[in-house]
């Protein structure tokens, strides 16, 4: 050890063994403080990542009545009247309706449908369904519908249950955002402060992080509601029943890539074909196809602007990801993770720049392989030793 390095410990009473051991007391102490909130975390991340969403609308609110403590709970009762009671009144509805789309369901009658269906186009098409069996296809059909009918019964008391919690959780998590909308920028500052890294490069991955959960959930959330609620409305229109739970299918639908929405406007156009409902299966096509489907040119550059948006298959694969791991939260939670894959590579791409493009230099025994391979083996005389 230098004298410089004797001289700083000197100065501030400490050695690297005391300070490695205060290092271990502090993870320690951290490792078991998120084991106490671990019941709290899914709430606190949740609370942060809208609190950046909708802290805009805080700051305007507090531009008016000048006292944080109401403006933030002018806030939080916006958000409620807005957007939380309107859905949740939604998900009843739609609740509801699924239920009672299940336990209506003639399945003899659908077996009628698909048998006369099938049958009408082996006979238009004998020669290209000659070895196909209709019964089986039917059959097939049937007993998928029963399959899922006997899944929503045998889970209906775990989705509730599940709903119940989520909501628990959903309160615990407004009155974390109360606080966070006062105390927020104090408590980011004190992260920062106590992170390893250069305090520029948390700013930025932070600034990064917002713009693509505000890109991503602008494009899953907004676009999907606005594409499930024009959906309900176009059901409800063709008379068509259930229409609440049909716009609910469509949201979730919204995030599929290349299919979208057409994969529920498309079987609620068939299943009106089954009816003989000719004008009304047309109407869903050409609202579904033209009006539905062109929200998403439209509507999505005026609500994502200039944030950064994920890929469309990342953001089916994290939402998938996340609705397996996470449940019914997962749907925002996958996506937020992946914003943070996301901006945490972004970070690395600018922090590393000089090293990766050192990497992409090509040096004398690459270049010299790459020759290599470029040569024509044709070329190359047998015998000859080729000397660059």
């Amino acid at each position: 050890m230098d004298k410089s390095a004797k001289a700083s410990e000197a100065r501030d009473g400490s050695t690297t063994f005391q300070k490695a051991s205060f290092l271990l007391y502090l993870l320690a102490v951290t490792a078991a403080f998120l084991y106490l909130l671990r019941s709290f975390l899914m709430p606190i991340l949740l609370a942060s990542v809208f609190t950046g969403l909708t802290y805009p609308v805080y700051n305007w609110i507090l531009s008016k009545v000048r006292k944080p403590i109401f403006a933030s709970l002018l806030t939080i009762i916006c958000l409620l009247v807005v957007l939380v009671v309107p859905l949740i009144a939604v998900g009843a509805v739609a609740y509801q309706e699924a239920v009672g789309f299940f336990t209506g369901l003639d399945l003899n009658t659908w077996r009628a449908h698909l048998e006369s269906i099938a049958q009408g186009l082996r006979e238009r098409f004998p020669t290209l369904l000659q070895r196909v069996n209709t019964q089986n296809l039917t059959g097939m059909a049937i007993s998928g519908l029963q399959n899922a009918f006997q899944l929503i019964l045998k889970n209906s008391a775990d989705i509730s249950l599940s709903l119940a919690n989520n909501l628990l959780s959903f309160f615990l998590m407004l009155f974390i955002m109360f606080y966070f909308y006062m105390d927020g920028p104090r408590i980011l500052e004190r992260v920062i402060k106590w992170s390893p890294l250069k305090d520029e490069y948390e700013r930025i991955l932070i600034a990064k992080f917002v713009s693509v959960s505000k890109g991503t959930l602008k494009g899953i959330l907004f676009i999907g509601i606005i594409q499930g609620v024009l959906g309900a409305l176009l059901f409800w229109a063709v008379g068509m029943s259930q229409p609440v739970f049909l716009g609910v299918l469509m949201v979730f639908a919204s995030i599929v890539p290349a299919l979208g929405t057409a994969a529920i406007w498309g079987p609620a156009a068939i299943v009106l074909l089954f009816e003989g409902r000719w004008g009304a299966a047309l109407a869903v096509v050409l609202c579904g196809a033209f009006v539905i489907g062109s929200v998403d040119n439209f509507v999505r550059p005026v609500l994502v602007g200039k944030d950064i948006k994920m890929h469309d298959l990342l953001v089916l694969l994290s939402t998938l990801g996340g609705l397996g791991l996470f449940g019914l939260v997962g749907f925002i939670i996958g996506p937020i993770i992946a914003s943070m894959f996301l901006s945490i590579w972004n970070i690395f791409e600018e922090v590393f720049a000089d090293e990766l493009a050192l990497n992409r230099q090509t040096g004398y025994r690459t270049g010299k392989i790459a020759r290599m391979l470029r040569e024509d083996p044709p070329a190359t005389s047998p015998g000859k030793d080729h000397k660059k």
